[in-house]
């Protein structure tokens, strides 16, 4: 019995692309544990007000605000120079639900420092709604089509020239990439994804588990979420990640109320 066959959308074609342009990137990894216990809490009493947001926005709103104190992080390089941004826009793919089928969709939040976490929220439920089925790398559906057409080599080779460029790189993907899935499973483990390009860094969020912990020589449960952040080495290196990561951990953990 054959199986069924499809074309694949001019967007899985380019993303094909996409990820040959970036193959060979340098970068590292470091896989993180956070106690979100506390700030959950703080978000599950600010909503039952009417106030407040999701963990997620928090998250991507202590992220901007690392960025922001740190700029290094917050930049794009390759073998000519290197570009700081001081605006964070994070890119993050959303998934919609339209004529009965689940589409990807990629949303930018621009300047996230200067938005609440509800206004984040809210921001993202109105992009899911959006008319639009799949997420474009072009503003015209026509102009994707034609691209997707060009040879393999040719398109690989133009995606980089696009690459250099850094402000045309924060315009359409902007300066930092989030992926998560804590939303759709409770699965313990770390997402690894495949990254590479002219951005410092990148995150991706995984599920939010109940473990045991020390806390004052006790075992004790609490609430956490595994956070894998991929630096470029090309822009930063292993002591600059560490103090990135002991940052992003202050926040989360222990000055969260700053950030509601």
């Amino acid at each position: 019995m054959k199986g069924h066959r499809e074309k694949i959308s001019e967007y899985r074609r380019l993303s094909i692309y996409g990820f040959d342009m970036v193959n060979g990137g340098h970068n590292f990894y470091a896989l993180m544990e956070f106690d979100v216990t506390d700030v959950r809490k703080k978000l599950r009493a600010l909503r039952s007000r009417g106030e407040g947001g999701s963990l997620f926005s928090f998250l991507l709103k202590a992220i901007g605000r690392c960025l922001h104190e740190q700029p290094e992080f917050n930049s794009m390089i390759n073998v000519r120079r290197k570009t700081s941004f001081a605006e964070v826009d994070i890119d993050i793919p959303i998934e919609i639900m339209q004529n009965g089928g689940t589409y990807n969709k990629q949303y930018i939040l621009r300047a996230i420092n200067e938005k609440t976490i509800r206004e984040i929220d809210e921001e993202i439920e109105v992009a899911k709604s959006a008319v639009g089925e799949e997420k474009t790398y072009m503003s015209s559906r026509l102009g994707q089509r034609i691209f997707s057409r060009l040879p393999r080599f040719l398109v690989v080779f133009l995606f980089r020239q696009i690459l250099k460029q850094h402000d045309l790189v924060k315009r359409f993907s902007g300066t930092v990439f989030v992926t998560s899935v804590s939303m759709l499973t409770n699965v313990p483990g770390y997402i690894i994804p495949y990254s590479g390009g002219p951005k410092a860094v990148s995150f991706a969020l995984g599920p939010v588990v109940k473990k045991p912990v020390v806390r004052n020589d006790t075992v004790v449960i609490r609430e956490i979420i595994n956070i894998t952040s991929i630096f470029n080495h090309d822009s930063v290196d292993g002591a600059p990640a560490a103090r990135f990561i002991n940052l992003l951990r202050k926040y989360i953990e222990q000055d969260f109320h700053s950030l509601l």
